[in-house]
């Protein structure tokens, strides 16, 4: 009785299953039969590769691609970027229209239509897509592009503006976006009239229909001022500063150097006179009067712009402001000053108001501010840190209770961000005890009941396991 898995074979010897398998195994090559197939069989055998998964079609067109750019075939080349190119929008175009549909989709889908788009964009690097396939191209990504729900609008805009090279492809790019017009879109063709078509008089005909904004202003003052017509940038800058509305920053800041460069303190005066009048970059511009009031060695003016600087200040930086006018005021005015400015911000920014507190050596102060924190400072604690590590020599004790006390908070009701938080302050308290006061045994007794309180908390005992 012979073995499942064996029989004799016709010598009489036996042979295993896997043996006969082997055997069979070697009488067929996929490599030898792909080599000896001939063009029609080898034909029939990709076409029907193709039949049964679409994306062959692709990978193909990608083989024939790289051949030819190995031969420097250039037309070639050009005629397979322009299939490929159609064949990657077909891969977003899909996941675009869906996106337009619902108003956004899936994050994987999303990175999948980017790749698809980054595709486009690395065969437009290359730089060898026909004019026709580019205007065929044009014609079917605004069909996705006019819906304005995909959240891809960017991406193409982008690809499109990176396709153009000729005057055709752009005047092309200019028709299909006049087509569904809005501010958005003139301001695109406006940028292709401009900087791409170089039509000085299309550009100018669109952008005086449309002068609303500090920044529609501020584009017409760089065309003038490229052009080298500077007298016509002034101009225009003076007018935008009046009835731009929006950001006017570029427009007071490009005024403003022109005139300081001409030493013409009148006009200098006058546009920061309009800042404040209009409520536009006034801080920004009284520091800019100040600068240029100091560069002249008008103390006093210097001294006006400055303190009404200061006066303007909405939110932050106090400390940096504070310093500043110290720095320069002389020692008569900064006294005169000074306390109001040292309360005022005290009720601003209690952070600021510490800082200048330990520059005054007013450390008990400190002390008692960040263990007692303001009500109307909430959510401060965890910024008084800075000024808790500034008090360690002077008072180990009070910052050890500062520190235990922001550890043991986040320990009930916690999870593994406030445990790692807790064993931050912690390690704090750790170095005080050894390294400053020697005491080891205190921290040890106080770690250790503190573990016990929390036995039942294995995420928080492996978080201080290091301490």
């Amino acid at each position: 009785m012979q073995n499942g898995s064996e029989r004799i074979d016709g010598s009489g010897m036996m042979s295993s299953h896997s043996e006969q398998g082997e055997e069979n195994s070697r009488g067929f090559s996929l490599d030898d039969e792909l080599k000896s197939l001939d063009v029609e069989n080898l034909y029939k055998l990709v076409q029907n590769l193709i039949r049964k998964n679409p994306e062959v079609h692709r990978l193909v067109l990608e083989w024939f691609k790289e051949k030819a750019e190995a031969s420097s075939f250039v037309e070639e080349v050009v005629t397979l970027n322009d299939e490929l190119l159609m064949k990657y929008w077909e891969k977003a175009e899909y996941i675009i229209s869906e996106f337009n549909e619902y108003g956004g989709g899936p994050e994987d889908e999303e990175a999948e239509a980017y790749h698809w788009l980054n595709e486009i964009s690395e065969l437009i690097e290359a730089g060898i897509i026909s004019s026709d396939a580019k205007l065929e191209f044009f014609d079917c990504a605004f069909v996705e592009y006019d819906k304005e729900n995909s959240g891809f609008d960017d991406a193409l805009k982008n690809i499109f503006f990176a396709m153009c090279e000729t005057k055709e492809e752009w005047e092309y790019l200019v028709a299909k976006l006049a087509k569904r017009p809005s501010d958005w879109r003139r301001k695109l063709i406006m940028r292709i009239q401009k900087n791409y078509l170089c039509n000085e008089t299309a550009y100018l005909d669109m952008r005086m229909e449309n002068l609303h904004y500090g920044m529609d202003y501020w584009d017409l003052v760089e065309f003038y001022v490229n052009k080298g017509d500077l007298q016509k940038g002034l101009e225009t800058a003076e007018e935008g500063i009046l009835k731009g509305e929006g950001r006017l920053t570029e427009l007071f800041q490009f005024l403003f150097e022109h005139f300081a460069e001409e030493r013409d303190t009148a006009n200098i005066e006058r546009i920061v006179r309009v800042t404040l009048t209009r409520k536009s970059e006034e801080k920004v511009m009284l520091d800019r009067l100040f600068e240029y009031y100091k560069t002249e060695g008008n103390y006093e003016k210097a001294k006006e712009a400055q303190l009404k600087a200061y006066k303007l200040m909405r939110y932050g930086n106090y400390y940096a402001e504070y310093t500043k006018l110290k720095a320069f005021l002389r020692d008569a005015d900064w006294k005169q000053v000074e306390p109001k400015i040292f309360n005022e911000i005290k009720e601003k920014d209690i952070c600021d108001y510490l800082r200048i507190c330990l520059d005054k050596n007013m450390k008990e102060a400190v002390l008692h501010t960040i263990l007692n924190p303001p009500e109307y400072q909430w959510g401060m604690k965890n910024k008084f840190d800075e000024f808790a590590a500034k008090l360690e020599v002077d008072f180990p004790e009070k910052i050890i209770e500062y520190y235990w006390q922001n550890a043991y908070r986040n320990i009930p009701r916690g999870n593994r961000k406030t445990y790692r938080i807790a064993a931050g302050y912690l390690a704090k308290v750790k170095h005080i005890y050894i390294n400053m006061l020697k005491d080891d045994s205190r921290w040890e007794k106080r770690f250790s009941d503190l573990k016990t309180e929390f036995k039942k908390r294995p995420a928080f005992l492996d978080e201080v396991r290091e301490l």
